[in-house]
């Protein structure tokens, strides 16, 4: 019998346990998908999926590739023995129709004709436009139905979307003057050059929507290579501030260095940029200036400090581009954090997160020291009508916070402090009615004797308080401070009612901004999920930190005698 009750513990604390870790899990799994999606780009958030892709090893450039939502599924509507009949067959007939096509299709079209990747693609566009009776057909009916809608027009299109390559277009000058403006384009100019390398420039004015210099490179043999332009520059070193690269992108994750070299000075690029993603991308780099100590939304690259240089040709500019190659962990970790990079490039993290500590210590500060004060008063001390008086602070909890917004609101103005930090922490000095209950039930269970012990010693009231009612509390004091910091942390509605320029934003309140300044089509999920991950981490490490003080403030056990 007793050996059936051990049996039975053991098996209750197995589920207990196997219940425990299985909680614990399914409160994590939002944190996991939001640690995710910081790692996806805007493609891969439709349809959704658990694990980012993980990008691939891209030696020799260009090729053929389709993103994760590019490839055909079958309609709602079509049975799936018959989408297991007809994909294969359909392809193939697409395949053979392209390369009965080919003297008549651009000729930058011609390596890849037969390609399965180019006629999968074609088939999954058709698709969209297919009635679901087409898969009832035999074969020779559906596949000829896919062949007949082949056009041109989708031709060109999917090829454009699954052709990766490296390309170089326009390249613009911009000054300090928005009227100084000047600007370099296909087929007119094309101005690059390889410098070493294992690569390949060829002038693309046809076959594509867009004439550009197209790069084709091997990593086989060196891990580098490097593009250069000279550029006539009409207005003066001292006038120039920004120089955009129009480029294209072939989703491989190498790095791009620049350097600018203009009036005998060197700029290196502080950062690199990638070439993540497979379409066109503007990418720009601009001189240091206060704009960089500024709250606006930065989408430049800055360059770094002047250095000496031997190029010194007057009324001309040297655009040097480095391409290094990545490999698979590299090109991995570059697509993982190139969104965190991207918040730290482009909004001034720091400073909302200096406007958060700040915050965060001054109301913890206020409200452990109120609070405390407050407390002890109502717990240790003996005053005329003290318990009318508690009862009325326990009151206070029953006003909702939407009814004194406005009064308060009104208050703060009057005293000169909209649009500054100070609503958002003064009140704290003043503490809360439920940090005051809850210290004041903590100190009702220190034993008298303490106190009464201090006393004979000669200790005042206020020694009491320090000396010893404070070191007794402590667990307490910890969970105030937990739940003050997680409050004021993640606080979006106070500095949204009393603040207006963003240089004193929160950090709450700055991804928001973040989210604003993007527009209302903005898709890049993954930049503000890396944003919040970095808000959510000091809130957790902070727990597993203090965790053991939080569990005793939470469970109130007092002082054990």
């Amino acid at each position: 019998m007793q050996q059936k009750a051990v049996i039975a513990r053991k098996v209750w604390r197995l589920v207990l346990h196997t219940v425990l870790v299985g909680g614990s899990f399914l409160f994590a799994v939002p944190f996991i998908w939001l640690i995710g999606t910081s790692a996806k780009m805007p493609d891969e958030l439709f349809p959704p999926r658990w694990i980012p892709e993980v990008p691939r090893t891209v030696v020799e450039s260009p090729y053929l590739g389709m993103r994760g939502n590019e490839h055909p599924v079958r309609p709602v509507g079509v049975a799936q023995e018959d989408w297991d009949r007809l994909v294969e067959p359909n392809q193939k007939g697409i395949s053979a129709k392209l390369v009965s096509m080919a003297g008549t299709l651009p000729e930058i079209y011609g390596p890849y004709l037969d390609d399965p990747l180019l006629a999968e693609g074609l088939f999954a566009r058709i698709l969209r436009r297919s009635p679901d009776a087409i898969f009832t057909k035999v074969e020779p009916l559906a596949t000829g139905w896919f062949v007949q809608n082949l056009d041109d027009n989708t031709i060109r299109d999917v090829f454009e979307q699954v052709y990766r390559r490296v390309a170089v277009a326009n390249v613009v000058f911009e000054g300090w003057d928005i009227l100084l403006r000047e600007e370099f384009a296909p087929p007119q100019h094309q101005p690059w050059r390889v410098l070493h390398g294992d690569a390949t420039l060829i002038d693309r004015d046809s076959g594509l929507p867009r004439a550009a210099q197209e790069v084709h490179y091997s990593f086989a043999g060196s891990d580098s290579f490097t593009l250069q332009a000279e550029l006539p520059l009409q207005m003066t070193p001292e006038q120039l501030k920004r120089v955009t690269v129009s480029n294209h992108a072939d989703r491989s994750w190498h790095a791009i260095d620049a350097t600018l070299e203009v009036g005998g000075k060197r700029y290196r690029a502080i950062a690199p940029a990638y070439t993540g993603t497979d379409r066109w991308q503007d990418t720009i780099w601009q001189f240091a200036s206060a704009e960089d100590r500024g709250v606006e939304l930065r989408t430049h690259i800055g360059l770094g400090a002047a250095e000496p240089s031997d190029y010194n040709e007057p009324g001309k500019v040297r655009l040097t581009l480095d391409y290094r190659r990545a490999n698979q962990i590299q090109a991995a970790y570059n697509k993982y954090v190139f969104n965190y990079h991207e918040v730290l490039r482009m909004v001034p993290l720091w400073a909302y997160t200096k406007n958060s500590l700040i915050l965060v210590v001054l109301t913890i500060t206020g409200q452990v020291l109120a609070s405390s004060l407050v407390a002890f008063a109502f717990a240790r001390l003996t005053w005329p009508a003290r318990d009318a008086w508690f009862i009325l602070v326990l009151a206070t909890l029953m006003i909702p916070p939407q009814v004194t917004m406005i009064p308060v609101f009104l208050i703060f103005k009057e005293l000169g402090w909209y649009n500054t930090l100070k609503p958002l922490w003064v009140g704290a000095f003043f503490g809360s009615a439920f940090y005051i209950f809850l210290l004041r039930q903590f100190m009702m269970g220190i034993p008298k004797d303490l106190e009464d012990s201090a006393k004979i010693d000669g200790c005042s009231y206020l020694g009491i308080y320090a000396r010893i009612i404070l070191p007794l509390v402590k667990p307490a004091l910890a969970t105030i401070a937990i739940f003050t910091f997680m409050a004021t942390w993640n606080d979006f509605m106070g500095p949204l009612i009393y603040l207006s320029e963003q240089d004193k934003y929160p950090l709450s309140l700055g991804l928001f901004s973040l989210q604003v300044t993007q527009g209302p089509n903005a898709s890049n999920f993954g930049m503000l999920m890396a944003a919040s991950v970095m808000m959510t981490a000091p809130v957790i490490a902070l727990f597993f930190a203090a965790q053991r003080y939080f569990i005793q403030g939470i469970t109130l056990t007092g002082l054990k005698g």
